[in-house]
């Protein structure tokens, strides 16, 4: 019994750490998205969508850290990049995650 209490720790850490990682993305994808979407908007720009995608992240980014967000609009196309780290509970280990989101600008057309 006691040979089988190290593996079985250190699975359960695996198991928790890729939790980690996996909210960690999902913050960052979110966030993004949140980004492209204020940014696409008419008459907007890349800072509306660099601005909300922090706001977003400083409400209910407690699971990713030292995020870094950057956004740019041409004629077509808004896109946000939200770059971070996940929580890591394995000593020595960072995991960064980054995510992309992208939408066409809106604009009249006759």
């Amino acid at each position: 019994m006691a040979i089988m209490a190290l593996p079985l720790l250190v699975v359960t850490f695996l198991v928790v750490q890729a939790a980690f990682v996996y909210q960690a993305k999902a913050l960052a994808l979110a966030a993004a998205t949140q980004g492209a979407n204020a940014a696409r908007n008419y008459g907007s720009d890349a800072t509306a969508g660099r601005d909300r995608a922090r706001a977003f992240l400083r409400r209910v980014g407690f699971g990713i850290a030292d995020t870094d967000v950057t956004a740019s609009v041409n004629a077509d196309v808004a896109t946000v990049t939200v770059t971070g780290k996940a929580q890591s509970i394995i000593p020595f280990w960072e995991f960064t995650v980054s995510h992309t989101a992208y939408g066409p600008v809106e604009r009249f057309t006759r």
